[in-house]
C-alpha cells in the first residue's frame, strides 16, 4: 500500500511538472546581504558597506539561498531570481509574499524569528504568519552553542547553573539580539533550569561572539554557524549544545538536556514559504524538489560544515514545527523584559 502511494505521488508530481512552472519564480529574500541577524549582524549602511558587500563572500543565508535557487531552477526548468526585500526586521519582504498570488510564483526564504517571532514582538504587521503563509519545506536547521571565553576560569553546566542560582544576577550572557532564536534559547534556559541570568542583547551574533572573546560578558547563545570559525583559535570554549542531539562537526560536546536539564531542546530553522491558498499540488512538489536537493550528499556535508542540520521532511511536519514554536516561543516571550 505504502509503495502504490508513494508511486502514485510520483506520478502526480511528474504530470504537474508538464504545467508548472511555465514562467520564472521568484524566491524572496528578507535578510540584508550581511545575513540573518541570527547569524551575522546588521551594521549601519553607508557606501563603502554596500561596496564592501558586493566585493565579500556571500553571508550564510545568502550561501543557502544559492544552493536552494539551484536546485529549484534544475528542478523546475525554470530561472529562480532572488530577490532581497529588507526592512522592518524582516516584516516587508514576508508581508510581500503573504499578500502575493497563490500561484507558486513567489516563495519566501524565512527564518523561525521571522514567522514565529516578530509578528509577536509587532501585533500589528500586515498579516498574519499562521493564516496567510503555507509551510512549504524545512530546508535546515541551526543548532544553538553555550560559550566562554577559553580564558575564563573551566566550568561545566552544573557548576555554572549552582552558581547563578545561588547568586542570582550574577552572570550575564550576549545573544544576537531581542526576539533572536540565541536571546529566547538563553531565555527557555534560565525558565528551565532555575539560572537567574542577566541578558545582554547584541545586534548580530558577530558582536556577541566578540563580546564573549573580549570578557565583556561571561556567556553567550549563539549559533554553532558562526561559532565554528573561531574554535580553531583556541580561545572560545563550547559548554554545550543547546539542540536535542549533538552536531557531528563538535560530537564530543554534550547537549544541555544530557548535562542535566531534562527536556531541553532549542534550536533555529530556515524554510521556505508560500502565500496562503496555493494549491496542494504545488506545495507538494516544491516539496519534493527540496527534499530531494538534501537528500544530495554534497548538500548535506555542506550544510553540516556550515554548522547547520539538512531538515527534510513534509510540508505537513514543517506546519507542525512552525506552530509549535510560535507557540512555545510566544510563551516565553510573555516572561521578557527588552531593551537590557
Amino acid at each position: 500500500m505504502r509503495l502504490l502511494a508513494a508511486w502514485l505521488l510520483l506520478a502526480h508530481i511528474t504530470s504537474l511538472h508538464a504545467a508548472y512552472p511555465d514562467q520564472p519564480v521568484r524566491l524572496i529574500l528578507p535578510f540584508p546581504a550581511t545575513g540573518s541577524t541570527d547569524i551575522s549582524g546588521i551594521p549601519r549602511i553607508n557606501k563603502l558597506v554596500r561596496v564592501m558587500q558586493n566585493l565579500s563572500a556571500p553571508s550564510l543565508t545568502d550561501s543557502m539561498v544559492q544552493q536552494l535557487q539551484q536546485t529549484l531552477a534544475a528542478a523546475l526548468g525554470q530561472p529562480v531570481n532572488v530577490l532581497r526585500q529588507v526592512r522592518g526586521k524582516t516584516n516587508a519582504g514576508t508581508r510581500y509574499v503573504a499578500q502575493s498570488t497563490a500561484d507558486g510564483y513567489t516563495l519566501l526564504f524565512a527564518d523561525n524569528p521571522t514567522v514565529t517571532v516578530f509578528p509577536v514582538l509587532n501585533p500589528s504587521p500586515g498579516f498574519d504568519a499562521l493564516q496567510d503563509l503555507t509551510p512549504v519545506a524545512n530546508f535546515a536547521r541551526m543548532p544553538i552553542a553555550l560559550i566562554t571565553s577559553a580564558e575564563r576560569p573551566r566550568e561545566n553546566l552544573r557548576d555554572i547553573i549552582e552558581r547563578a542560582q545561588r547568586l542570582p544576577g550574577s552572570i550575564n550572557y550576549a545573544s544576537a539580539g531581542d526576539g533572536s532564536t540565541s536571546h529566547l534559547t538563553g531565555e527557555l534556559f534560565a525558565a528551565m533550569s532555575g539560572a537567574r541570568m542577566v541578558h545582554v542583547n547584541y545586534n548580530g551574533s558577530l558582536p556577541a561572539m566578540n563580546a564573549v572573546l573580549t570578557e565583556q560578558v561571561e556567556l553567550g547563545f549563539v549559533p554553532l554557524a558562526a561559532v565554528l570559525p573561531y574554535l580553531g583559535g583556541g580561545k572560545i570554549r563550547i559548554i554545550a549544545m543547546a539542540s536535542g542531539k549533538r552536531h557531528p562537526v563538535v560530537a564530543d560536546i554534550a547537549t544541555i538536556a544530557e548535562a542535566g536539564v531534562t527536556g531541553f531542546d532549542a534550536s533555529g530553522w530556515f524554510g521556505v514559504f508560500a502565500p496562503a491558498r496555493t494549491a496542494s499540488a504545488i506545495v507538494s512538489l516544491l516539496n519534493y524538489d527540496i527534499n530531494r536537493a538534501l537528500s544530495e550528499d554534497l548538500v548535506q556535508r555542506t550544510l553540516i560544515a556550515q554548522g547547520l542540520l539538512p531538515a527534510p521532511g513534509s510540508s505537513e511536519e514543517f506546519r507542525k514545527q512552525v506552530e509549535q514554536d510560535r507557540e512555545r516561543w510566544a510563551r516565553v516571550l510573555k516572561t521578557v523584559a527588552f531593551g537590557r
